[in-house]
């Protein structure tokens, strides 16, 4: 199985977990919509991971790498801090610019941290929620940052990273080709499209 394939497919469904958040724009849904953009942030750097391991899986027939390459998946993890790094030395060469970036108030390094707990806490009812961190000063009130715009921002930049270091050896255009006609019934595939793709990578798609 070549890794091109297995980058395309984990991107592919990184796509439709974040256009699926995108979609879901009604505030009782927001848990599900912060998830699915986690998920699919993680599909993201898997696909580049994935990729990177190429060595153990291409030239297996595919029954076998497929079953190797759960386990390879399933051994990444869910520690976005290691995944991050890891993408970093895989050559997604702008991993630190973005963490040092703010997004709407919130540093990209704080982020990580709320993307970790949002994992959890999108799914399960926690002890003590991500926005206990996030104190306004003087109040008894807080920020939350898996509520916010930024957190969206965030994963969208580093997403575009991933893709854009893959598209380097990976033609895409047949894999958005087919997105686009799986979701292009969706009157809301254009406006997703015109905020998540930084022009950088357009020219690959």
């Amino acid at each position: 199985m070549e890794s091109s394939l297995v980058a395309k497919t984990w991107i592919y469904r990184g796509l439709s977990d974040l256009f699926f958040a995108f979609e879901c724009d009604d505030w009782a849904f927001e848990d599900h919509e912060r998830f699915s953009e986690i998920m699919g942030l993680e599909k993201f750097l898997k696909a580049v991971l994935l990729a990177e391991m190429r060595g153990e899986y291409e030239g297996l027939p595919n029954d076998q790498a497929k079953t190797l390459l759960n386990k390879l998946a399933m051994k990444i993890g869910h520690d976005f801090d290691r995944m991050l790094r890891d993408v970093a030395n895989a050559g997604c060469g702008d991993i630190e610019q973005i963490k040092n970036t703010e997004f709407d108030g919130y540093q990209g390094s704080a982020l990580v941290k709320a993307l970790k707990a949002g994992y959890m806490e999108t799914r399960y009812p926690v002890p003590s929620a991500i926005a206990d961190e996030f104190p306004i000063e003087g109040t008894e009130f807080t920020h939350d940052p898996l509520a916010s715009s930024g957190i969206t921002k965030f994963i969208y930049a580093l997403c575009n990273s991933c893709f854009f270091h893959l598209a380097q050896g990976i033609d895409f255009s047949p894999m958005m080709q087919q997105f686009n006609k799986d979701y292009g019934h969706r009157p809301g595939l254009q406006r997703f499209s015109n905020l998540f793709w930084e022009e950088r990578c357009e020219q690959y798609l």
